[in-house]
């Protein structure tokens, strides 16, 4: 599984991998009948199996996703330091969240 892991980052590299997630048209992912159907699914899931955690989780990383969109520019463009103190502050929210619903919340 490592191998196929690394073999994926030797393939996509950095720059490679954000404009395949500046690309997303989300307006298309959210409209998709299949997408909102898995969506109501494991929310489903998740709230009745009590498995909270899960959600924060994956509500986390697809925060992490819209926060790196929002912040790396296009092409090979200069990164303002605003985007850089909302990057780093946002993912210091999320970390701290998810330290703290996983750690010190019952």
């Amino acid at each position: 599984m490592w191998e196929k892991f690394v073999d994926f980052i030797k393939e996509y590299d950095l720059s490679r991998v954000m404009e395949v997630i500046r690309s997303i048209d989300w307006h298309a992912v959210l409209t998709n009948p299949i997408f909102i159907g898995l969506t109501l699914g494991f929310l489903g899931f998740t709230i009745y199996k009590k498995r909270l955690k899960l959600l924060v989780i994956t509500l986390s990383l697809i925060a992490f996703v819209f926060l790196v969109q929002m912040v790396t520019p296009q092409g090979g463009e200069y990164v303002p330091k605003e985007k850089i103190f909302m990057f780093i502050g946002g993912g210091i929210g999320l970390a701290i969240l998810n330290v703290y619903l996983f750690f010190f919340h019952d």
